[in-house]
């Protein structure tokens, strides 16, 4: 029982963090109907700059952090300034790539946008690679020291606990945020008609700026816990994107409930996996959790195509 409530902790925070990947795809596919393939590396932006805001500056410190040779002069920001600052430069950025190189192409075929879209992705990650380096890089937390934390039989890391209470907060607050709010109306109605919405005087420009901010702030939310999942960040960190793109298709493109539920089910699926049926399969089983996702997406496809949530499309002819 303790091993599977670790288990269940430990999916349940994976499962967060594919939740806020997939949330940031469908709110940007929602508002502006385009698939961003350069999300993944809005979540190593993120996490490289929690990484130098977070870590001390060597000059003023004898302390080194280091994973390997590797050293981090950092800028020494406590580190829930480090995170509010990494989320807000990674969606200034998603902002700016909304602004200029995708609002020109309203109109334009889907492909266009996906070409654009890949294009702007090895642009980052090659402008990340260059102001920060190739490195691995060691990534603070401020409950290191207190290792893991007891409940009855089961023991749960302080990582995994927070991941889940930073990932309940974002989704409470964007859910906020879409069912309360003026702006959250402005979104929906968007979403569901541009030229409706343009129609009534909502301001369609700034709202699909704004989704894009939040995709961004969103992206680096994940990518740092993720971070800090793995004890370190580097420039692969963002093919976590592609690895929660099963928990889009099976949630429903259109659908945040869904990016968020299928996220968490898929994350611990993944994670029950990789303790249970792994070993029971011997060498056949190796890996195998890495995979689970994408074979869950491709039964739900052959099941409900439009995902758990997603709507289904009607065309009368």
């Amino acid at each position: 029982m303790a091993e599977f409530s670790q288990l269940l902790v430990s999916g349940l925070a994976l499962g967060v963090i594919y939740g806020l990947v997939a949330l940031g795809f469908v709110i940007i596919y929602r508002a502006s109907q385009v698939f961003n393939f350069a999300h993944g590396e809005f979540l190593t932006l993120g996490a490289v700059v929690m990484v130098f805001a977070s870590s001390p500056a060597l000059e003023s410190t004898n302390d080194t952090l280091s994973l390997g040779a590797q050293t981090v002069d950092g800028w020494g920001l406590p580190w829930g300034v480090s995170l509010v600052l990494a989320m807000a430069v990674t969606g200034v950025v998603a902002l700016v790539v909304e602004r200029f190189a995708l609002r020109p192409l309203v109109g334009r075929p889907v492909f266009v946008t996906i070409i654009v879209t890949l294009f702007i992705g090895a642009i980052l990650r090659v402008s990340i690679i260059l102001v920060f380096g190739n490195d691995t890089l060691p990534i603070l937390t401020p409950w290191e020291p207190l290792g893991t934390v007891r409940l009855g039989e089961t023991m749960l890391d302080y990582s995994s606990i927070a991941s889940l209470i930073a990932g309940l907060c974002a989704f409470g607050i964007f859910a906020y945020l879409l069912q309360r709010t003026r702006f959250g109306i402005q979104m929906r109605a968007t979403s569901s008609d541009q030229e409706a919405a343009l129609g009534v005087g909502i301001p369609v420009g700034k709202v699909l700026g704004v989704t894009w901010f939040l995709a961004g702030a969103m992206a680096a939310l994940a990518g740092i816990f993720l971070g800090i999942r793995d004890y370190s960040v580097d420039v692969n960190l963002g093919y976590i994107a592609l690895r929660a793109f099963p928990a889009v298709i099976v949630g429903g493109l259109d659908s945040v409930l869904g990016a968020v539920v299928a996220g968490l089910l898929l994350g611990t699926l993944e994670v029950m996996t990789a303790g249970y049926i792994n070993a029971l399969l011997g060498p056949w089983g190796k890996n195998l959790h890495t995979v689970m996702p994408y074979l869950a997406m491709i039964v739900v496809l052959m099941v409900r195509p439009q995902g758990l949530f997603g709507s289904e499309k009607v065309e009368r002819v």
